[in-house]
């Protein structure tokens, strides 16, 4: 398999969103941020059912801007049509007054797409900060592609600040802002905030995106094209843990193709003081029958991270770091059958995220 960064970025360009065809979940503590457009201009996005607001009342400052016609068609996500720029000033923040306070943790997404919308066609690049504490830096490479930027965080305080900060001549700007709470009990975590590095769906036969309402917490599933994988799935929904990961994503996942028994993949440390924790979600989605056994151990590093286990047919079981794994240059995940099972291993899903 091939390493799993490079495919994160490829795929904002070759995948799409899947069209919303069901019910809206509860958005109940959702904030849907739409930067850059009019004030009282709110709407429902026919795509995912999600309600956006303008960015008013939450930042000071700062300049509405649509992006270049050329960037712009049908299949475009309305957040993604226009921006909120901050030519004026360094340090540009959004805050955000959840009505669950500090009582609980929450996914918040930040999300760009240049689009040329200054007419400069000058990418730019700028810090991205979580109240005073260091996000990212986004940095823009091709005026098409949106980059989003996700954290998992449990504020100290009732508000939360998004903050832009200028680094160079090039302006800041930014797409949307959303946030949404989460189970208290899911992301253990030593630290208050995990970045995300890839939320990976294996074995989609659609090669859509996932998100809200299948998603209730709208994360976002990226599907993996695994070649050297088979895909196995079932049409009956999936029991949800905790982490409520939607059966949509669940219902399917990849096992070996070849007589190695073995799911493996892996992804490079961008320095080795990077901490990082990892999320397996597994399910059967295979009746098994007589003597048939599907059982399996995990490996980080050639370490025993979990295991035996056999996953539950049509009930999701997810498997966590309880401590972050530091001082690699590479990490690389094993699962292999063990020597009673009579079938290889599967995974259904995959979420890597880095200590903040």
């Amino acid at each position: 398999m091939e390493m799993l960064k490079g495919f994160l970025f490829a795929c904002l360009v070759g995948c799409s969103i899947e069209t919303i065809v069901v019910a809206q979940d509860d958005q109940s503590g959702f904030i849907s941020i739409d930067c850059g457009i009019l004030a009282g201009s709110n709407y429902t996005d026919v795509i995912t059912g999600i309600s956006y607001i303008s960015d008013e009342g939450y930042v000071i400052g700062g300049v509405s801007n649509t992006i270049s016609p050329i960037y712009q068609s049908n299949s475009q996500e309305i957040p993604f049509l226009t921006v909120t720029s901050f030519p004026v000033g360094t340090k540009s923040c959004y805050t955000l007054t959840p009505a669950q306070g500090n009582n609980t943790k929450y996914l918040i997404r930040a999300s760009f797409l240049y689009g040329d919308y200054d007419g400069s066609s000058q990418l730019p690049n700028f810090d991205l900060y979580l109240g005073e504490e260091y996000w990212d830096t986004v940095t823009i490479s091709n005026a098409s592609i949106p980059i989003l930027k996700e954290v998992i965080h449990t504020p100290s305080t009732d508000y939360i600040t998004v903050c832009l900060v200028k680094t160079n001549a090039t302006t800041p700007f930014i797409s949307a802002v959303e946030l949404r709470p989460l189970n208290f009990t899911t992301y253990p975590t030593l630290n208050k905030s995990l970045n995300l590095i890839g939320r990976l769906n294996f074995g989609s036969l659609t090669n859509l995106f996932i998100r809200y309402p299948y998603d209730a917490y709208d994360r976002i599933w990226l599907p993996f094209p695994w070649e050297t994988m088979a895909t196995i799935n079932t049409t009956q929904d999936i029991i949800e843990n905790s982490y409520r990961v939607p059966s949509a994503v669940m219902s399917t996942a990849v096992t070996p193709t070849t007589a190695t028994n073995t799911v493996s993949f892996s992804w490079p440390a961008d320095n080795t003081t990077d901490k990082y924790y990892i999320y397996l979600h597994f399910a059967e989605v295979v009746e098994l029958i007589g003597t048939q056994k599907r059982e399996f151990n995990i490996y980080i590093n050639d370490n025993l991270f979990y295991g035996p286990m056999s996953p539950v047919y049509l009930s999701t079981t997810t498997i966590f770091t309880l401590s972050p794994g530091y001082g690699s240059e590479r990490y690389d995940v094993v699962i292999n059958k063990t020597a009673t099972s009579t079938l290889p291993p599967l995974i259904n899903a995959v979420e890597i995220y880095i200590e903040m």
